[in-house]
Protein backbone atom coordinates (compact mmCIF):
# COMPACT_ATOMS: atom_id res chain seq x y z
CA UNK A 1 0.00 0.00 0.00
CA UNK A 2 2.65 2.13 1.30
CA UNK A 3 4.55 1.79 -2.13
CA UNK A 4 1.70 2.22 -4.66
CA UNK A 5 1.59 6.05 -2.58
CA UNK A 6 5.27 7.07 -3.23
CA UNK A 7 4.96 5.98 -6.95
CA UNK A 8 2.09 7.99 -7.24
CA UNK A 9 3.56 10.74 -5.53
CA UNK A 10 6.69 10.58 -7.60
CA UNK A 11 4.18 10.40 -10.62
CA UNK A 12 2.12 12.98 -10.02
CA UNK A 13 4.46 15.78 -8.33
CA UNK A 14 8.37 15.02 -8.65
CA UNK A 15 8.53 14.17 -12.34
CA UNK A 16 6.13 17.45 -13.25
CA UNK A 17 8.79 19.58 -11.12
CA UNK A 18 11.93 17.55 -13.20
CA UNK A 19 10.47 18.14 -16.53
CA UNK A 20 9.69 21.70 -15.60
CA UNK A 21 13.36 22.31 -14.23
CA UNK A 22 14.70 20.62 -17.15
CA UNK A 23 12.32 23.14 -19.53
CA UNK A 24 13.97 25.98 -17.73
CA UNK A 25 17.34 25.35 -17.32
CA UNK A 26 17.37 24.47 -20.96
CA UNK A 27 15.58 27.84 -22.04
CA UNK A 28 18.21 29.86 -19.67
CA UNK A 29 21.09 27.94 -21.02
CA UNK A 30 20.38 29.00 -24.57
CA UNK A 31 20.23 32.64 -23.50
CA UNK A 32 23.39 32.00 -21.24
CA UNK A 33 26.08 30.43 -22.66
CA UNK A 34 28.02 31.50 -25.30
CA UNK A 35 28.44 28.78 -27.05
CA UNK A 36 24.59 29.33 -29.20
CA UNK A 37 25.79 32.42 -30.20
CA UNK A 38 28.58 30.81 -32.62
CA UNK A 39 26.10 28.93 -33.75
CA UNK A 40 25.19 29.94 -37.54
CA UNK A 41 22.60 32.24 -37.40
CA UNK A 42 19.58 30.46 -38.85
CA UNK A 43 20.36 27.62 -36.57
CA UNK A 44 20.91 30.05 -33.26
CA UNK A 45 17.59 31.64 -33.92
CA UNK A 46 15.81 28.51 -34.51
CA UNK A 47 17.53 26.81 -31.34
CA UNK A 48 16.08 30.02 -29.54
CA UNK A 49 12.53 30.06 -30.59
CA UNK A 50 12.26 26.35 -29.47
CA UNK A 51 13.19 27.12 -25.92
CA UNK A 52 10.92 30.35 -25.86
CA UNK A 53 7.84 27.92 -27.40
CA UNK A 54 8.77 25.00 -24.62
CA UNK A 55 7.15 26.73 -22.37
CA UNK A 56 3.66 26.55 -23.66
CA UNK A 57 3.82 23.83 -25.75
CA UNK A 58 5.19 21.10 -22.73
CA UNK A 59 1.98 21.89 -20.63
CA UNK A 60 -0.34 20.34 -23.80
CA UNK A 61 2.53 17.05 -24.84
CA UNK A 62 2.41 16.20 -20.75
CA UNK A 63 -1.28 16.71 -20.48
CA UNK A 64 -1.81 14.23 -23.23
CA UNK A 65 0.64 11.94 -22.42
CA UNK A 66 -0.04 11.36 -18.95
CA UNK A 67 -3.37 12.80 -18.59
CA UNK A 68 -2.40 13.62 -14.83
CA UNK A 69 -3.99 17.33 -14.55
CA UNK A 70 -1.55 18.17 -11.48
CA UNK A 71 1.73 17.45 -13.16
CA UNK A 72 0.14 19.21 -16.33
CA UNK A 73 -0.70 22.49 -14.57
CA UNK A 74 2.64 22.59 -12.63
CA UNK A 75 4.50 21.78 -16.30
CA UNK A 76 2.38 25.10 -17.37
CA UNK A 77 3.85 26.86 -14.40
CA UNK A 78 6.46 26.23 -12.67
CA UNK A 79 8.57 27.16 -15.86
CA UNK A 80 6.91 30.48 -16.03
CA UNK A 81 7.81 31.14 -11.87
CA UNK A 82 11.21 29.94 -12.39
CA UNK A 83 11.92 32.44 -15.17
CA UNK A 84 10.04 35.48 -13.01
CA UNK A 85 12.55 34.14 -10.04
CA UNK A 86 15.56 34.30 -12.55
CA UNK A 87 14.41 37.41 -14.61
CA UNK A 88 12.94 40.05 -11.43
CA UNK A 89 12.20 38.32 -7.79
CA UNK A 90 16.03 37.76 -7.32
CA UNK A 91 16.83 41.31 -7.71
CA UNK A 92 13.60 42.61 -6.05
CA UNK A 93 15.27 40.22 -2.73
CA UNK A 94 18.61 42.18 -3.54
CA UNK A 95 17.18 45.10 -2.77
CA UNK A 96 17.05 46.57 -6.37
CA UNK A 97 13.37 47.57 -6.59
CA UNK A 98 11.45 49.40 -9.28
CA UNK A 99 8.74 51.92 -9.56
CA UNK A 100 5.36 50.65 -8.77
CA UNK A 101 3.80 50.72 -11.92
CA UNK A 102 6.79 48.53 -13.31
CA UNK A 103 5.91 45.96 -10.20
CA UNK A 104 2.45 46.22 -11.09
CA UNK A 105 3.27 45.44 -15.42
CA UNK A 106 5.72 42.61 -13.77
CA UNK A 107 3.41 40.95 -11.62
CA UNK A 108 0.43 41.34 -14.10
CA UNK A 109 2.36 39.90 -16.87
CA UNK A 110 4.20 36.61 -15.58
CA UNK A 111 0.94 36.21 -13.35
CA UNK A 112 -0.74 35.94 -16.22
CA UNK A 113 1.63 33.63 -18.29
CA UNK A 114 1.54 31.36 -15.16
CA UNK A 115 -2.67 31.27 -15.38
CA UNK A 116 -2.69 30.86 -18.71
CA UNK A 117 -0.03 28.09 -18.86
CA UNK A 118 -1.74 26.22 -15.80
CA UNK A 119 -5.16 26.52 -17.69
CA UNK A 120 -3.31 24.63 -20.67
CA UNK A 121 -2.09 22.44 -18.97
CA UNK A 122 -5.77 21.45 -17.12
CA UNK A 123 -7.33 21.34 -20.42
CA UNK A 124 -4.79 19.70 -21.89
CA UNK A 125 -5.07 16.49 -19.56
CA UNK A 126 -8.93 15.67 -20.05
CA UNK A 127 -9.27 13.31 -22.51
CA UNK A 128 -11.78 14.88 -24.69
CA UNK A 129 -10.89 16.60 -28.35
CA UNK A 130 -12.87 19.67 -27.08
CA UNK A 131 -10.62 20.33 -24.36
CA UNK A 132 -7.08 19.77 -26.04
CA UNK A 133 -8.95 22.42 -28.32
CA UNK A 134 -9.47 24.87 -25.84
CA UNK A 135 -5.73 24.22 -24.44
CA UNK A 136 -4.45 25.01 -28.01
CA UNK A 137 -6.33 28.19 -27.39
CA UNK A 138 -4.64 28.85 -24.18
CA UNK A 139 -1.33 28.17 -25.80
CA UNK A 140 -1.56 30.50 -28.63
CA UNK A 141 -3.09 33.07 -25.81
CA UNK A 142 0.37 32.31 -23.97
CA UNK A 143 2.12 33.13 -26.99
CA UNK A 144 0.39 36.51 -27.61
CA UNK A 145 0.44 37.14 -24.55
CA UNK A 146 4.79 36.34 -24.39
CA UNK A 147 5.19 38.32 -27.26
CA UNK A 148 3.32 41.52 -26.00
CA UNK A 149 5.56 41.53 -22.81
CA UNK A 150 8.89 41.67 -25.46
CA UNK A 151 10.27 44.91 -24.65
Amino acid sequence: MEKTKTKKLVQSVIVPLLVSALIHIFSLSVFTYEIFSTLPELFGILVVLISIFTYPVAPIFYGLKTENRIGSVMIGTVPILCLFYELHLNSFIAGDIPETERIVDIFTYFGSLTTVGGLEGYYASKEKIDSLIIAVVFMISWISIFLSGLD
